[in-house]
């Protein structure tokens, strides 16, 4: 089954949809019900973990559904042990492994590396995780620990707090429960909240606004009583309405995330935030679940761990049904088929457009031109394709036209996104013969 009819294998989470993961879901369910039907679905196939980064419960949660499925497993799992530290290129390792393997789990330091690996590989390569922008299959595994609990997610409440601008956890989980329709309440530390274009993107591509509630525990987490929240635009609850900014009176799941210290995150004026026993009695906590990708550190005490609440080792422990699923979908479609995933663009390489302003994106790595695709329905965006990036773009072409307009012109929000054309600079536009319009 072609997962991604653009980038073969599994990315984003941006690629998720509802129907997806409504299956996704119910597929989880039925195998871990009955897993002797999927007993040795997999023997003869192998499975390449290539982990260019740390790892203990993503590499191992991997390899161990993979063995349950019947699947052999052949592993980098150290990059110092890889042709990486000889000059290897990225692409040059992706056609190798391909060729020893039937599917490819990535993980690596460098933001949109399972992109760039998946288009030199002959087969289906899933993202283990990759720099700070992506870690769907955790994903995956997040929502099947709430499903559990819950059924339906729609009209649930989740906080998502601590490091968000760098972690990559949080930032996948925002776009799978948005597509399942709960609302999602941001609590970042000082300083590392989302940038406004991811906010952006996940508003228009769920239909959600952003509102603000408040709560005093906020205060003592973020530093401020009022927190932003993304809902679905037509929602009804009273405590969002009336005058002056509603208190928010349940909160059904608190994800937590450590400090991404090694992206270079810091606490501003030493202050991260966390949950601490005493916090536990307040009502708006009461039937609270407590989730956490780990591992862990001062964010959350392990004498929480007895809390009723707690769900975080069976989170992890969930992980392995999550990717035994993924599995079987991408490698046994005609026996086991899921919806397909909204495709992933592989993008439009430009030189003009010079480098990708992230400093950790792939491209910078191996040397390529940043490639561009288009994101937004009311305000286009232009993203670097591997990285999510927002391109330094103020103008934006018609293809059939031949007309420049700014970016920000009405005119740009009707053009169909594969007749747009971006440009920095309006000469450069110019020069390929495009005319100006200020409409």
């Amino acid at each position: 089954m072609r997962l991604l009819p653009v980038l073969e294998g599994l990315h984003s989470a941006e690629a998720f949809n509802p129907g997806f993961l409504r299956a996704f879901l119910e597929r989880t369910r039925a195998l871990e019900a009955g897993p002797a039907e999927f007993q040795d679905a997999l023997a003869g196939r192998v499975i390449a973990t290539v982990f260019e980064e740390p790892s203990t419960r993503t590499r191992l949660s991997f390899e161990s559904a993979a063995l349950r499925l019947g699947a052999g497993v052949i592993s980098v799992a150290d990059p110092k042990t890889s042709s990486a530290v000889k000059g290897e290129s990225l692409r040059d390792t992706a056609r190798i492994v391909s060729g020893y393997s039937d599917l490819i789990v990535w993980r690596h330091p460098r933001d949109g590396a399972s992109r760039l690996a998946a288009q030199a590989a002959q087969v289906p390569v899933i993202n283990g995780g990759d720099g700070r922008i992506g870690h769907p299959t955790q994903t995956l595994l997040d929502l099947y620990t709430l499903y559990r609990e819950w059924g339906d997610l729609a009209g649930r409440t989740v906080g998502l707090m601590g490091d968000l601008r760098n972690g990559r956890t949080a930032r996948s989980l925002a776009w799978g429960l948005a597509l399942l329709e709960a609302r999602v309440l941001q609590l970042p530390a000082p300083g590392l909240a989302w940038e406004a274009s991811f906010e952006q993107r996940i508003a228009d591509r769920a239909g959600y606004a952003l509102r603000h509630v408040r709560h005093p525990l906020f205060r003592t987490w973020t530093g401020e009583e009022t927190a932003r929240v993304l809902e679905p635009r037509l929602a009804t609850q009273g405590w969002l309405f009336g005058d002056g900014v509603p208190l928010l009176e349940r909160l059904d799941a608190l994800y937590l995330t450590r400090l991404q210290e090694e992206r270079g995150a810091a606490p501003r004026d030493g202050v991260y935030p966390g949950l601490r026993p005493a916090h536990l009695a307040d009502p708006l906590l009461e039937q609270c679940l407590l989730l956490h990708p780990l591992p862990r550190r001062q964010e959350l005490p392990e004498e929480l761990d007895e809390d009723p609440r707690a769900r975080y080792f069976e989170q992890a422990r969930n992980g392995v049904l999550a990717r035994q699923a993924l599995y079987l979908a991408m490698l046994r479609a005609e026996r086991w088929p899921l919806p397909e995933l909204t495709p992933l663009p592989a993008g439009h390489p430009d030189a003009e457009l010079g480098v990708c302003p992230n400093p950790n994106c792939i491209t910078r790595a191996e040397g390529i031109p940043v490639p561009w695709r288009v994101a937004g329905k009311v305000q286009r965006l232009f993203l670097c394709a591997y990285c999510d990036a927002l391109l330094p773009v103020d103008y934006a072409g018609c293809r059939s036209t031949l007309r420049l307009h700014p970016l920000h012109s009405p005119s740009v929000a009707r053009i169909h996104p594969e007749n747009l054309r971006p440009f920095r600079a309006r000469e450069a536009a110019q020069r390929q013969g495009y005319t100006w319009s200020e409409a």
